[in-house]
């Protein structure tokens, strides 16, 4: 009897909210289908892993830090600290419950971040009516590279996250807000600059809206931005300060692939719908109607364009011009520029409702954001990881000594750590190789220091197609101090005397 009493009632109030804010309504509703579908990811097969993700090397870098080893002086890694803060609390939580239930800690927040950044987008464009906010959260919900960089680290989404946070705080509305929020807001792009240094691509947009009125605008954003920054970063720079600039910086500008930079058709299907399907004609055909559309409300529509539209503007521009400036370029990249098409695409929704067919434009936006989450939850089906804990346990024993040719198959089985005394600290191949190429012999000392500290290898080939011709003088030294133990998907070596499990 109650039940059927309050449901009814419950029902009432739901649809008596939706009808008083409906853009509200639409930004939780695509908030929640964004976090769905990255709940529908983690319930593929062993995607709690992160699988072969940079999660396990953010999450290795923070537990090393959490027990004594500081980043750029103890051992190699590319992104500025903020990302080792960040996962600081998850490299506690390994101290007890091991890496591999930590990296799946990590791994169940991006639902979570999913949404979060589709409701700040949403924040930001409320105001413009319930059509704007489905444009912009949907395409900010369905966007495949966000997907990609949610499982593969989550550096693009915490970057979108604090920038993202800091524009919600530095405009009201259509306009900027005044000094405590600029500041406040300022603090927020600077600490999303320690997690990914693009964010000061954004940053740059805001200090030329502020730059109007210098003293009552710029200085306070400025200087929130600087806080947010350096006091992250001002630690760990102190304790290495040569090194720092040149993992974070020289490294970075002279990344270039092995086979040269990455096509610009290829970064135009990353950047679209197409990188699963529909190849450079998808790509060309989604980019022509994301643009058309944009052009035409933003051309057609005579009314001035506000500090939140050159935010969106601005945006789109510098960091979409930065994704074919990179020589290395990987599919979850596009992830830091979404947020501003995104924005544009829902503002020029807003402005083409407002003089034609405002119906019509809001079953387009639906239907697109609808068949689009149809395909995405389609592509997810085909997801699977591989759990390979269960072959390192079979030789490896558990607090033994071991590195790994990549970061995720010692902190996926519970061999990241070890209670050794002199274990190595090296913590990421990949990083290392990056930053000692320019070294005195290359990165073979920093591999070879940590090959004479480590008494197990696990690696995805054998050790000499590991290292490769350029580590040609180790080939000789795992070979004689070590044995294979397993081969096939996975090659494990093991110092000759030392035990397997």
């Amino acid at each position: 009897m109650s039940t059927a009493t309050v449901t009814p009632a419950t029902g009432g109030r739901w649809r008596a909210a939706a009808r008083r804010d409906p853009a509200t309504t639409v930004v939780v509703v695509v908030a929640l289908l964004a976090a769905g579908l990255q709940v529908l990811r983690l319930t593929r097969p062993n995607a709690l892993l992160a699988g072969w993700s940079d999660t396990s090397i953010y999450l290795g870098t923070a537990v090393r830090f959490v027990h004594g080893a500081l980043p750029y002086r103890d051992f190699a890694t590319l992104q500025p600290p903020g990302m080792v803060l960040l996962m600081s609390p998850f490299g506690l939580l390994s101290m007890a419950v091991g890496t591999r239930v930590a990296v799946m800690a990590v791994t169940c927040c991006s639902p979570l971040l999913a949404a979060a950044n589709v409701a700040l987008v949403g924040r930001l464009i409320v105001h413009r009516g319930w059509r704007a906010a489905l444009a912009a959260c949907g395409l900010m919900a369905v966007y495949p590279a966000t997907y990609t960089a949610l499982l593969d680290g989550m550096v693009e989404p915490l970057m979108c996250l604090f920038c993202l946070l800091g524009a919600v705080l530095v405009f009201d509305r259509d306009g900027l807000a005044g000094r405590r929020r600029l500041a406040a807001g300022g603090a927020a792009f600077g600490f999303g600059g320690s997690v990914l240094v693009a964010t000061a691509l954004p940053v740059l947009v805001v200090m030329a809206l502020c730059a109007s009125r210098p003293r009552r605008r710029l200085l306070p954003f400025a200087g929130g931005v600087a806080a947010g920054f350096l006091i992250p970063v001002i630690p760990f720079f102190a304790a290495a300060p040569a090194t720092f600039l040149h993992d974070t910086v020289v490294t970075q500008l002279e990344r270039v692939p092995v086979g040269g930079r990455t096509p610009v058709t290829a970064r135009l299907m990353y950047m679209t719908f197409a990188a699963h399907g529909g190849g450079v004609i998808g790509a060309a055909v989604a980019l022509a109607v994301l643009g058309v559309v944009i052009v035409v409300g933003l051309a057609t529509v005579r009314r001035r364009l506000t500090a939140l539209d050159w935010f969106a503007i601005g945006g789109t521009l510098i960091l979409g011009g930065v994704q074919f400036t990179i020589g290395v370029y990987f599919n979850h990249y596009p992830a830091m520029l979404v947020p501003y098409p995104a924005l544009l695409l829902g503002i020029a929704v807003a402005r083409l409702s407002s003089r034609w067919a405002p119906r019509l434009a809001a079953a387009v936006a639906a239907l697109a954001v609808a068949g689009l989450v149809v395909a995405q939850a389609a592509l997810i089906e085909t997801e699977s990881t591989v759990d390979v804990g269960p072959w390192v346990d079979a030789v490896v024993p558990v607090n033994g000594c071991a590195i790994a040719s990549f970061t995720y198959l010692v902190v996926t089985s519970n061999r990241f750590e070890s209670s050794v005394a002199g274990c190595t600290t090296f913590t990421d191949p990949g990083s290392t190789r990056l930053v000692d190429h320019d070294s005195p012999g290359g990165p073979v000392p920093a591999f070879r220091t940590a090959l004479e500290h480590s008494d197990y290898l696990v690696l995805a080939n054998s050790a000499q197609e590991w290292l490769g011709e350029a580590y040609a003088p180790l080939h000789g030294y795992v070979a004689a101090d070590f044995h294979l133990v397993r081969s096939g998907d996975l090659w494990i070596y093991v110092r000759d005397g030392y035990p397997v499990a």
